[in-house]
C-alpha cells in the first residue's frame, strides 16, 4: 500500500526534514505516526497525498511509483485517499451537510444514497442539530468532526489523519479512534498522527515513529 525507499525532503534550499526513510506498509494496516514536534510528521503525510514529491528517493503508493505518475494519474489517486488536515479546510460558504457530502458527489454517489450516508455519519460524529450550518458558525472541534466525517464518507483505500483529535474532548476523541477503526476492518489502511499517549496506549496498533529526520518501526504484540 506504502513503500518509501531512502526517501529525503526538503522545503525550498532549506536542510532536509526527512533524511534516508525507508519503510512499507501493509493493505488494510494501522499505524500512529508519532515523534515530537518538528520531527516530519506532517511532511511525511504530505508526501503520502501527493502534496510535495520527496527530494530524493522513491515514494510507492497502491504499488505506483508517484514520481513518474501523469499529472492525471495522480488526480485519480489522490482520490482513493481520505485526508484529515490541522487546518480543516472546509469550504466557508458551503453547509456542514455539502461539506461532507462532497466526495461522494465526485464520485458520482446518487443524492438519495448521499443524504442517508451522510445523515448517518453525521450523527455518529455528533453533528446531526448542525447539518445546515455554515462551518464559519461551529466550534474548532466542530469543525474538526466534518473534516473527518469528509474525509471518510466515501471509504478511501487510504486514509491519513494529522492529529484528528486535537480539538475535541477525550470522548469523541475514543468515539472517533473506533471510526477509523472500523474503517480499517474494511479495509482501509489508516495513518493517524498524534501526541495524544492515552489513545496511542489505549488502542495499541504499531507505530511509525519519526526522530530527528530519521524512521522506526515500533511494533506493538497483540
Amino acid at each position: 500500500m506504502v513503500r518509501f525507499e531512502n526517501v529525503g525532503m526538503r522545503y525550498g534550499a532549506g536542510p532536509e526534514v526527512l533524511r534516508d526513510i525507508s519503510f512499507s506498509l501493509a493493505p488494510a494496516s494501522f499505524h500512529f505516526l508519532t515523534g515530537p514536534s518538528g520531527a516530519g510528521k506532517s511532511s511525511l503525510l504530505r508526501l503520502m497525498y501527493l502534496a510535495y514529491r520527496p527530494s530524493r528517493g522513491v515514494v510507492t503508493l497502491f504499488g505506483e511509483n508517484v514520481a513518474t505518475m501523469a499529472r492525471q494519474a495522480r488526480s485519480k489517486m489522490r482520490r482513493r485517499i481520505g485526508v484529515i488536515y490541522q487546518d480543516f479546510r472546509l469550504l466557508e460558504h458551503q453547509s456542514v451537510f455539502d461539506n461532507v457530502a462532497l466526495p461522494l458527489r465526485i464520485a458520482g454517489a446518487k443524492e438519495d444514497q448521499i443524504r442517508t450516508h451522510v445523515t448517518e455519519l453525521l450523527t455518529w460524529v455528533g453533528l446531526e442539530e448542525h447539518v445546515g450550518a455554515l462551518p464559519t458558525t461551529l466550534s474548532g472541534g466542530e469543525q474538526q468532526r466534518v473534516a473527518i466525517a469528509r474525509a471518510v464518507i466515501a471509504r478511501p483505500s487510504l486514509l491519513l489523519a494529522d492529529e484528528p483529535t486535537g480539538n475535541v474532548d477525550d470522548v469523541i476523541a475514543v468515539r472517533l479512534l473506533y471510526l477509523f477503526e472500523e474503517l480499517n476492518r474494511m479495509g482501509t489502511t489508516v495513518i493517524v498522527a498524534t501526541h495524544n499517549e492515552s489513545l496511542i496506549e489505549r488502542f495499541r496498533h504499531d507505530q511509525i515513529h519519526l526522530s530527528q529526520g530519521g524512521v522506526e518501526i515500533r511494533r506493538i504484540d497483540a
